[in-house]
């Protein structure tokens, strides 16, 4: 895994400290050097969540057919829906994600504590 030195960080940087548990701010661990000194910190990529509405379509139909559903029904709704259709419901899943932070971090580089 590559390092980084936490002195070349700026002090709005996200970071993870011990088991990923623990997210922080560089300026956080500036606050409480001694504090942090012992742990393993590191800097992170972040995840946003994205619904495929295309992929969530399919697997509702396939759940619906292999419930119950005649034969064919599948096939049927499948030519039934249209790309306004998915873009439309694209853009709603997409609204629901902007509501909340919808973020979660991963661990990219070691931070070294040179300081």
């Amino acid at each position: 895994m590559k390092r980084v030195k936490l002195s070349t960080l700026p002090k709005d940087t996200i970071v993870l400290v011990d088991g990923y548990s623990i997210v922080d701010t560089v300026e956080d661990i500036l606050e409480d050097l001694e504090n942090y000194k012992t742990k393993k910190i590191y800097t992170t990529t972040g995840y946003h969540a994205k619904f495929d509405a295309r992929r969530i379509l399919d697997d509702a139909i396939e759940n619906q057919q292999e419930n119950g559903m005649y034969e064919d029904w599948d096939e049927s709704i499948q030519s039934d829906i249209t790309q306004e259709d998915i873009n439309d419901l694209q853009i709603i899943f997409d609204r629901i994600l902007s509501r909340s932070s919808n973020i979660a971090y991963e661990a990219d580089k070691l931070i070294e504590i040179d300081m």
